[in-house]
Order: structure tokens, then sequence, then C-alpha cells
């Protein structure tokens, strides 16, 4: 017997590399990407905007918890750093992801509030 269907539709997270668009309603500097990928082992990995970073995620149904993530310590402009700062803490406070547009992928917090939206 199949498992009873669920709200949430199977997004494919996996595969492939999803760029920021915004970071809390504020869109992204153009030549400083802040990017995600999945793996198939329950880890992510990908760029602030200056510094690599990694770490785990769990994933039932719509919810998403990462743990700790481990970041590279590499300096950059203020304003690059700015959006890595951001970029990261909108991540750690990722609660939920939905798709939105068809092919966005949208993070939101434990209140619900849109944190990051990324493309492919």
């Amino acid at each position: 017997m199949d498992p009873a269907p669920t709200s949430t539709p199977k997004v494919d997270l996996i595969g492939g590399t999803w760029i920021a668009e915004d970071i809390d309603g504020v869109r992204v500097i153009d030549n400083a990407q802040s990017a995600l990928q999945f793996g198939n082992d329950g880890r992510v990995s990908g760029r602030g905007a200056c510094n690599g970073y990694s770490g785990t995620v769990d994933l039932k149904g719509a919810t998403m918890i990462l743990g700790q993530l481990a970041l590279t310590k590499m300096a950059c402009p203020p304003a690059v750093m700015d959006q890595e700062n951001r970029f990261m803490a909108a991540l750690q406070a990722t609660r939920t992801y939905r798709m939105d547009e068809g092919n966005k992928l949208v993070l939101s917090d434990a209140t619900g509030k849109p944190r990051l939206r990324f493309s492919r």
C-alpha cells in the first residue's frame, strides 16, 4: 500500500547550484554570488559571498533545519562581507522551504517570513 500523500510537493533540491537572488527582500550584489548546494548525503555547501561553507541539513516534508555551518575565514570588501553575514544569518534561521513561481526556492524562518529566494 502506498503511503498517504502529503500536502507538500516533492522538490528536487539535489543537483545543481541554487543562487541567491535576494536576502530578506534585498537584491544581492551581482558579482558576489551567495550559493547553496544540497548533497545526497544530508549535507549542504556553498559560498556565502566571500567564504565557502558546509554543514548538515535535516529535511522532513517542508521542514528544513541546518546544523552548525563551518565557514572559511577570508576577508573581503565590506559590502560583500555584509551580504555574506546577512546570507548566513538567514540560512541558519531557515525552518521551511517551498517553490515559488515554479522555479524559485524560498527559505522561510519559524514565523513564515521568507528570508532567502534562490534560482538555479
